[in-house]
């Protein structure tokens, strides 16, 4: 079986058992996060709106704005690329054709190299840090290039032992769940 059709079969796996088992009330463990280095060296960091059962990232934003840290949010431009936008109030977010929440086109496009921290929503994240996403290529191709810390945020259930991967992914630097933060 090629990566690609592993991947395929992975993705609806894990995106049914996150839908059943996603425990909105169980938080990632945030004093494991804000305890590391990357988080005590970060003045700008990249979060997400949560979409359906994904993990929500609403205490690490509060924590971040409390530190005085930036915190700015993706927007898709469409054929797989995506690019951050500075800071905007929550209130003028617009919903994509893929349903996200997601700053206003007019928002200033912040360069992904001043972003220190990422907080990046998965399906899956395995042992090695290889990072299941929904297939788009979005975060992998931004990430390529910038050089930020890359933290996976999910469930514990959602951490599996080994995941198919394929040259242009990119991997994940650590996870953090309801369990604790995981560097790779």
């Amino acid at each position: 079986m090629s990566a690609t059709t592993a991947k395929t079969t992975w993705r609806r796996k894990m995106r049914q058992l996150r839908d059943q088992q996603s425990p909105r009330s169980l938080p990632p463990l945030l004093h494991t996060l804000t305890a590391a280095p990357c988080w005590k060296n970060a003045s700008t960091i990249a979060s997400y709106c949560p979409l359906g059962s994904e993990q929500t990232p609403s205490l690490i934003e509060n924590a971040a704005v409390k530190e005085g840290k930036t915190v700015v949010y993706p927007r898709v431009l469409g054929s797989g690329k995506m690019v951050f936008k500075a800071p905007v109030p929550r209130d003028t977010f617009e919903i994509s054709p893929y349903g996200i929440h997601e700053p206003p086109a007019s928002a200033n496009t912040l360069d992904s190299s001043k972003i220190n921290l990422f907080l990046i929503p998965l399906l899956a994240c395995d042992q090695y840090g290889t990072r299941l996403g929904y297939g788009g290529g979005y975060y992998d191709r931004l990430l390529e290039t910038a050089p930020g810390f890359r933290c996976g945020l999910g469930f514990d259930f959602q951490k599996v032992t080994d995941l198919p991967r394929e040259q242009h992914d990119v991997r994940m630097q650590g996870f953090l769940s309801n369990s604790g933060f995981e560097i790779f």
